[in-house]
């Protein structure tokens, strides 16, 4: 009896190198995924420069918007310049494992410029570049050199407005002054600014402008906000990017509660987010 052999084709290598992964920009985005894992998971890649260029876009954006991840990312490039150290020592290190990427140039930092002014729940500070608002940090929290450093983090070069500001900055800033002065005088619920989200990543910056789409007096949850960005499980990831807010009571952060009926957590505190509710009528019980 004779046996034939059938032959199975050989998979073709090359149908694999069509599958790229995902980009990180997509797997941040989706349900239930923090941002900020994503960006720490992508880390080493940057550091030994594998990184293609639209995901080392997104690590850099989402960097410059999230002071904890920028502190982890100058602790790889610590070590980094730490690896490079060695490999210049007379110990051969050169393996292609180590081979690192040359020092990166620094984009130039955006000019922002920054006025205070008081309000019921303590000083602001406002800060605004010529596109528009890009910042109101609560100056009772925060000391004047925190809040240099935090827009610096986000690719911003602060500057006092006294100091030749353009005609645009000063119109931003007087106007943003006029309209928080009405607001926490009762005579307004919607500000008229233009906003400049500069360092922002693209998925804080769908969160935040569904949260500025909340109605005056009205509250929502971070699952409701997950929900209108089209991301219906990511509410962790909202509350985290809500978390850092930098135009908080003008986009407004306070009015995002928890789902089980918590009032949730609040940049400034929790005393400011209960009276900025009390003062829209929408005061919240415990």
């Amino acid at each position: 009896m004779t046996m034939t052999e059938t032959h199975q084709p050989l998979p073709d290598p090359r149908r694999n190198h069509d599958r790229r992964p995902p980009s990180l920009d997509a797997e941040a985005a989706r349900p239930g995924v923090d941002p900020c894992d994503i960006a720490c998971d992508a880390m080493p890649a940057h550091l030994l420069a594998e990184l293609p260029p639209t995901d080392e876009a997104w690590l850099r954006d989402h960097v410059a918007d999230c002071g904890s991840c920028s502190r982890q990312l100058q602790g790889f490039e610590a070590l980094g310049t730490a690896l490079d150290a060695v490999c210049a020592s007379p110990v051969d290190c050169r393996a292609p494992a180590l081979a690192l990427p040359p020092p990166r140039r620094r984009q130039r930092s955006v000019p922002v410029w920054t006025a205070t002014v008081d309000s019921p729940v303590g000083p602001l500070v406002l800060a605004a570049t010529e596109d528009g608002l890009c910042e109101v940090a609560f100056a009772r929290c925060r000391p004047p050199a925190e809040i240099r450093a935090l827009l610096r983090e986000r690719g911003l070069d602060p500057r006092p407005a006294e100091t030749a500001t353009p005609p645009t900055v000063t119109e931003t800033l007087a106007r943003t002054a006029d309209q928080l002065s009405e607001y926490f005088g009762g005579t307004r619920q919607l500000f008229d600014l233009p906003l400049d989200f500069q360092g922002v990543t693209p998925f804080t910056r769908s969160v935040l402008e569904a949260t500025a789409a909340v109605d005056f007096g009205r509250l929502e949850t971070y699952r409701g906000i997950a929900g209108r960005i089209g991301n219906p499980g990511a509410t962790r990831a909202v509350g985290n990017a809500l978390g850092r807010n930098p135009l908080p009571v003008v986009v407004p952060c306070h009015r995002i509660v928890r789902t089980g009926g918590g009032i949730g957590g609040y940049t400034g505190g929790l005393w400011i987010k209960e009276r900025l509710l009390a003062l829209e009528g929408a005061a919240f019980g415990h």
